[in-house]
């Protein structure tokens, strides 16, 4: 497996050191790695310089003494006492039947997981403040053996890096597909003692997702589709290259910003978009309010909106994510959101299927 084509060096030098390449069939950013006494290596591409490696990890079983360790972070499996800094990664601990090896969780106000919360709520899992800010005092009290952290470019972790508690890196949201995203299951399994359960996850899902979008390619129509709404002065869309702007092609949408490169957001002016977007076929929308949109309140919120046919001919559908588990429940689920745009756009071909996400906005 060639993932790694400018770190040659690297591998061939693990590969001298006895590890083996275990193939993965999405994955842009992932791979792995296994010696002959169990040992893994899991090897984390940059997302954002590709020509780099953001982090290797030594993945070794817990009590077992291992020589000859290759350089990078080593992590003893199984995790019991991880601080999660996400609830996308709280919740698939849940889907996985790992939530007892969760410790602390960041940002519980947006944990929508009613079994999440009430661990929370007894005191089961602490409540470790903001993901960005986070109690680190309370963090090391509570004997964290894994911090399960999203990456940003030109970010670094302050305190947290001087802990000594292993990094866990999880940059899956800057893959460029769906099931690579999804292929990272494989990863957190591994970290939990839960890899028959993620591969079992993974096999269903990349199942169901690629019999949609197999069915969504024969259509010979492609309607056109905007995403999302304004946000203070700039307008953020998913890129071509980024995981929900390939679900809304493997839909068998036309999306309108499916030409830009970018695997994350776009930052765009209501201009750009409105010279785009203004004859789209269907508008869907993603945004967090304690009252969900109607057409009415959507024109309050910015007039201009009203100009878009998709919003003249009530082709707009709106996911509350305050009130609907989206982020929770999306990441490694894209099949239930695929099955969603299909059905909004190409009806026919997904007649009995109940929206997930997305729903229809009212008139008031």
């Amino acid at each position: 497996m060639l993932l790694f084509a400018s770190c040659g060096g690297r591998q061939e030098k693990a590969n001298r050191e006895g590890f083996d390449t275990i193939p993965l069939q999405y994955s842009k950013l992932l791979q792995f790695q296994q010696r002959g006494d169990g040992v893994r290596m899991v090897t984390i591409r940059n997302p954002w310089k590709p020509q780099e490696q953001l982090h290797r990890y030594v993945i070794v079983k817990k009590g077992e003494q291992k020589e000859n360790l290759p350089e990078g972070t080593v992590v003893e499996v199984p995790l019991e006492r991880m601080t999660v800094f996400t609830s996308v990664h709280c919740r698939l601990m849940q889907d996985l039947g790992a939530l007892d090896r969760v410790s602390g969780v960041c940002d519980f106000e947006y944990v929508q997981s009613e079994e999440i919360r009430r661990r929370v709520e007894e005191h089961l899992i602490g409540n470790m403040g903001s993901a960005l800010n986070p109690n680190v005092e309370l963090i090391l009290s509570g004997k964290a053996d894994g911090l399960l952290v999203s990456p940003f470019e030109k970010s670094g972790y302050g305190t947290l890096e001087r802990t000594g508690i292993p990094l866990i890196e999880c940059a899956d949201y800057m893959e460029p597909s769906a099931l690579g995203r999804m292929e990272w299951v494989k990863f957190y399994g591994m970290l939990v003692d839960r890899e028959a359960e993620a591969d079992s996850m993974f096999r269903q899902v990349e199942q169901r997702y690629n019999e949609l979008k197999t069915m969504a390619s024969e259509v010979k129509e492609k309607p056109t589709l905007l995403c999302d709404l304004m946000n203070g002065a700039a307008w953020y869309v998913p890129g071509g290259q980024s995981t929900v702007g390939k679900v809304y092609q493997d839909a068998g949408a036309n999306y309108l910003f499916a030409d830009r490169k970018e695997s994350g957001s776009i930052r765009l002016s209501f201009e750009t978009v409105y010279s785009r977007g203004r004859d789209a076929d269907f508008w869907l929308l993603k945004y967090g309010r304690s009252e969900s949109f109607t057409y009415k309140t959507l024109a309050k919120e910015k007039a201009q909106y009203t100009q878009f046919a998709a919003y003249k001919n009530k082709k707009v559908y709106g996911c509350n994510t305050l009130r609907v588990p989206f982020y929770d429940k999306e990441p490694f689920h894209p099949d239930r959101m695929l099955a969603d745009v299909i059905h909004i756009i190409h009806p026919e071909l997904l007649p009995d299927h109940e929206l997930i996400f997305f729903k229809p906005l009212e008139d008031e």
